[in-house]
């Protein structure tokens, strides 16, 4: 009995302590998460990549050579297998040049273009590089123009016809620290004088036959370009010679009608450079010989001397400064004419300041003068008397000011400026016949000149293949001692041009236009030619990389006289072809 009550009281400790535990797991206490003490537990080991030595090549002892028998004797049966079988190769080999072709070849590059219009006119003109290399160049160009005319005048079997010839070869060559050019240049000019009109009673020809021939030759030397010191020297030598049928050559052979000049042109250029500057040296010497003067000849002698500083005064700001001497004299060029001489000085100034990148603005004087030779004064006026005075042009001042524009679309100059010319060359009708003729023969003549002109020239690039430009020039001249208008001087010029191609460049359209406005003929200013305006228009398209074909139209618009019973050339439609390779 008392072992039963020990168990019920144990038994009873037990159902209290149950009752207990259920208790606590209704209302949990939850665990401490921020431990105020930590252990840890694990091993620390220390890992390396394991290194391993890369393989020595060449320390292995070398392949052994097989022991061939003396006696043995090489597989010498055709190998063949049945699907080897292939047709024969077509390919040749080719023969190779000869060394000596190779070690003397050059590029050979050029351009030919021919065109026919009517009134038969003939146009050939040929552009071909010999050579084309680093150090050495051989160019060789040359042109043809002709035409059977037409008869300007009803009633009459004269003809404006002609035929125009000229051509040059040029060699140019790069040294160690220099460059040397030669060249050699020849043209022959015939046409007629079909504006001379026969005086009463004269025995001379209607229709006089012109033959203008030249040649000359030039050998320069200048530094390498970007040299410290820039050094120039050339020298040309030449002779043309003229001469007009004006008499039956059976009949009478008119010396006067005949003129011969030989020529000696040397010019020279230094420039020295100093501390944000340089100092320019310029000189030029001409002497000429007429008729029986001989070469080199000292009819009419003219030279130019220049000494200038440049100086860099600011980041945007160039100036320039010098002074120049220049002068001719002339011994008596016909029986009734006398010696003449006439010397100047004058400043150079130059002050260029950049606006921007693109625009600048620049005044300055820049004194001049220019040697007239015959092969110039008649290139210049066809149609003056045989024997005219052949003296150069003076230019004491020419002030001028301007801005110019360059940027990726557009390039222009606009200028301002007066200039006094105390000898100045012009053309004139003169106030009597010339050579049995009444007219159709110009004289030359100078005078004291004063002239403000001012002019614009715009070019723009809208696309590599499409650019158009204009050109416009005003000039106001007066001849101070005669007080007349300059003769054959326009007081208003304009033209333009206009470029654009199209397919890969395989065809281009070209046009270029000209506009003189009215001009005195004769000192008294009392006969004007009519102004003047010829349009020029050709396309051209490749078939092919190296041939093309060109159809187009020249000098159409007005004909109106351009000197003095002549007028200018026709127009004319043509059709020619170009060939490039």
């Amino acid at each position: 009995m008392r072992y039963n009550n020990w168990i019920l009281l144990l038994a009873l400790v037990c159902v209290l302590i149950t009752t207990k535990d259920a208790t606590a797991q209704v209302d949990p206490e939850l665990p401490d998460l921020a431990p105020r003490e930590l252990e840890i537990t694990g091993d620390l080991s220390i890992v390396f990549p394991a290194l391993r030595r890369q393989p020595i090549v060449g320390f292995n002892p070398p392949p052994r050579v097989p022991d061939i028998p003396g006696q043995r004797m090489p597989f010498a049966d055709p190998y063949k297998q049945p699907s080897a079988e292939l047709p024969p190769s077509p390919l040749v080999a080719p023969n190779p040049p000869d060394v000596n072709a190779l070690a003397t070849r050059v590029p050979i590059t050029g351009v030919i273009e021919g065109s026919l219009g009517k009134h038969l006119n003939r146009n050939v003109t040929a552009d071909l590089a010999l050579a084309s290399t680093k150090a050495t160049s051989v160019l060789l160009s040359g042109a043809y123009r002709g035409s059977n005319g037409i008869e300007p005048f009803s009633g009459s079997d004269a003809s404006s016809g002609f035929d125009h010839l000229n051509g040059m070869m040029t060699l140019s060559h790069a040294m160690s620290n220099a460059q040397i050019e030669t060249s050699i240049a020849g043209f022959r000019n015939g046409y007629s004088l079909y504006g001379a009109s026969l005086s009463a009673g004269s025995l001379a020809l209607n229709n006089p036959e012109r033959i203008f021939s030249g040649a000359h030759a030039r050998i320069a030397l200048s530094s390498l370009p970007g040299s410290r010191i820039q050094l120039t020297g050339a020298l040309d030598l030449g002779m043309s010679s003229i001469g007009t049928d004006i008499f039956d050559p059976a009949i009478r052979v008119d010396p006067s009608s005949e003129r011969d000049e030989s020529y000696l042109d040397f010019s020279t250029a230094a420039s020295f450079p100093i501390r944000d500057g340089n100092i320019r040296i310029v000189g030029n010497a001409v002497t000429s010989g007429l008729d029986d003067s001989g070469f080199p000849g000292s009819t009419v002698q003219s030279g130019y001397s220049e000494v200038a500083l440049a100086y860099l005064y600011s980041k945007n700001l160039f100036l320039e400064g010098g002074l120049a001497a220049f002068g001719f004299a002339s011994d008596a060029q016909t029986d009734a004419g006398r010696s003449q001489s006439l010397s100047y000085l004058s400043p150079v100034l130059k002050a260029t300041y950049s606006i921007s990148p693109s625009v600048s603005w620049y005044v300055g004087n820049t004194p001049s003068i220019t040697s007239h030779l015959m092969k110039d004064a008649f290139k210049h006026a066809p149609f003056l008397m045989d024997e005219p005075l052949l003296l150069p042009t003076l230019t004491a001042l020419d002030a001028h000011t301007g801005m110019s524009l360059m940027s990726e679309y557009v390039t222009g100059q606009a200028q301002f400026g007066w200039k006094d010319q105390p000898f100045r060359r012009f053309a004139h009708r003169p106030s009597a016949g010339l050579a049995s003729y009444d007219r159709g023969y110009a004289a030359l003549a100078y005078d004291d000149a004063r002239m403000f002109y001012g002019r614009l020239d715009l070019a723009f690039i809208l696309r590599p293949g499409f650019q158009f430009g204009v050109d416009l020039e005003f000039r106001n001249a007066e001849l101070t001692e005669l007080k007349s208008d300059i003769p054959y001087f326009s007081p208003l010029t304009a033209g333009g041009f206009l470029s654009a191609s199209f397919m890969d460049g395989r065809a281009l359209i070209q046009m270029n236009w000209r506009h003189e406005g009215l001009r005195p003929i004769n000192l008294t200013g009392t006969t004007e030619t009519q102004s003047l305006t010829l349009i020029s228009l050709s396309g051209t398209y490749f078939v092919s990389p190296a041939y093309g074909v060109s159809l187009g139209v020249r000098n159409l618009g007005s004909q109106p006289e351009f000197w003095d019973n002549y007028t200018s050339e026709a127009s004319t439609v043509f059709f020619g072809a170009q060939y490039r390779w």
